[in-house]
């Protein structure tokens, strides 16, 4: 797989990327959307930048690198969240789901992890790419995955670092060179799940008939469920929120 530089900036220019992982799709015809809603002051999780001067390769860029910790669409009503994984967490039973043959790819790009939440399939592909001009570190903090932890040299967007993946809930991926970056990744047995986009919307598609209980979660907010009913090949809606304490 080759990547141009040009095309790594178009993809994962970090005020404009928006990740949306296509989801193998199963048998049903059932399908649940929503949106991610804050109810909460936003004041109180205003983005700031990142001091990148500890490594000039990261410096010298021109883009402002932001935190990502907590990203609230403000222009919403209600205001909505970027970056919460929602997933069926109960209602599937011992189904057995076959495993996407979609290639997931992590890429460090402007000294910054792109996207900053991963969701993918227990044994799905994960490439793991460098677009920058400086070596990163690549270390997983997971508790059921093997901790990974490798230097990746600079540009390598051609070949880049293959692995697989088990179920697990949402773990954080940390490089040791520069100590602001970040991500987070979770991964499951099943096809349903993804990862609210820039409007803090979300679509999890083709469950059977029946009843589920959806969770959402978030790095700074933690996790909510709801229970949704689905039936006849009809597009149940379903919001979920976030209230953090003042």
């Amino acid at each position: 797989m080759k990547l141009s530089m040009f095309t790594l900036a178009a993809a994962v220019a970090i005020n404009t990327f928006v990740y949306t992982p296509t989801q193998c799709m199963a048998d049903g015809q059932n399908t649940i959307t929503g949106k991610i809603i804050f109810k909460g002051d936003p004041d109180a999780y205003k983005r700031t930048k990142i001091n990148t001067s500890k490594d000039p390769n990261c410096k010298k860029s021109k883009k402002t690198i932001g935190s990502e910790q907590v990203i609230i669409n403000k222009k919403s009503d209600p205001m909505t969240l970027r970056n919460v994984v929602v997933s069926i967490k109960e209602g599937l039973g011992k189904k057995a789901f076959p495993v996407s043959k979609e290639q997931l790819t992590i890429t460090q790009f402007g000294c910054q992890y792109v996207p900053h939440v991963l969701a993918g399939q227990a044994g799905q592909e994960l490439r793991i790419l460098n677009g920058d001009d400086t070596n990163h570190n690549i270390h997983f903090l997971p508790e059921v995955n093997d901790q990974y932890n490798f230097t990746q040299p600079k540009k390598d967007t051609e070949v880049g670092k293959v692995i697989t993946l088990k179920a697990e809930d949402p773990f954080k991926v940390k490089c040791d060179v520069h100590p602001w970056m970040n991500c987070f990744m979770a991964i499951f047995e099943h096809p349903f799940f993804d990862v609210t986009d820039k409007e803090g919307t979300y679509t999890l598609a083709g469950m059977d008939d029946g009843k589920y209980t959806i969770e959402a979660w978030h790095e700074e907010f933690g996790k909510v469920t709801a229970e949704v009913e689905v039936s006849g090949g009809k597009a149940a809606n379903q919001d979920l929120t976030f209230e953090p304490k003042p």
